[in-house]
């Protein structure tokens, strides 16, 4: 297991190029490691179109249980949960069309 912290993109994630380089990043290490650990401690918010760019896509690459089983949240924030429940739903209600 390792952990990527998102701190380090800043306190806000609200452009492409940032979440670009979050999902890149996280991809590189699904390579290496069968657990990643994602620590959002002091990111205050992120746009939902950056988490629909990054945790929508891992949603659907992975499928349900994969992305659950490979992915830990931790130090996050009820409204950084509901932004990246709602980029999720976002991917998927895309996927289907």
């Amino acid at each position: 297991m390792t952990t990527i912290n998102i701190d380090k993109f800043g306190p806000i994630i609200s452009t492409k190029e940032v979440g670009q380089s979050i999902l890149e990043l996280i991809l590189l290490n699904l390579e290496e490691f069968d657990k990643i650990k994602i620590d959002l401690k002091n990111v205050k918010s992120m746009a939902t179109f950056c988490s629909k760019q990054v945790f929508g896509f891992l949603y659907i690459k992975l499928g349900s249980e994969k992305f659950f089983d490979r992915l830990e949240f931790v130090n996050t924030s009820k409204d950084l949960q509901t932004i990246i429940k709602i980029g999720i739903q976002s991917a998927i209600d895309e996927n289907k069309k």
